[in-house]
């Protein structure tokens, strides 16, 4: 009997003090920002779409991946001042070939694809682009550009100049 009441008393008390837990404790968790703009840093916030991995083959050390989907709304917001930019994609596919033994990623864009690239990392950074058509580059391991963009036909967006 005394061990019932034991737990008993130990539910009821975890109980007390998630009840008790202040607001900000069960608050969302902060939104990252990117150094993705020349002087600010920007959120993205993304709903909607349905993006799936259609295919991952192996072949010869390269790890070959597509990832295709319609759909999606994002939203870039200038983190300083609350500015923020929306637009649908409509759709894309994203084709990579990520080499096994150096790391090396081989990027394929098509349809609508935002490109950030960070500032005092990636090549041709800090920029915030919505790139409509094809765009291809290579990064390491690490998702880090070090070579400008290979590759670009269609349209491209500067997402900063108009968050400025």
């Amino acid at each position: 009997m005394r061990k019932i009441l034991w737990r008993l008393l130990l539910t009821a008390l975890l109980a007390a003090m998630t009840l008790t837990v202040p607001q900000s404790a069960l608050a969302a968790p902060p939104v990252t920002a990117y150094p993705a703009c020349p002087g600010f840093s920007v959120t993205i916030n993304s709903s909607g779409g349905n993006q799936d991995v259609r295919m991952t083959r192996l072949k010869d050390g390269i790890i070959y991946t597509i990832v295709a989907g319609r759909g999606t709304t994002i939203s870039v917001t200038n983190a300083d001042t609350g500015e923020t930019v929306t637009f649908n994609t409509k759709g894309s596919v994203t084709r990579t070939a990520t080499n096994t033994t150096t790391g090396d990623i081989e990027f394929a864009l098509s349809g609508a694809n935002l490109v950030l690239l960070f500032d005092k990392v990636d090549v041709g950074g800090p920029s915030t682009v919505l790139y409509t058509g094809l765009v291809r580059f290579t990064t390491d391991s690490n998702y880090t550009l070090h070579e400008p963009i290979q590759q670009q036909t269609g349209t491209q967006r500067d997402i900063c100049a108009e968050l400025r």
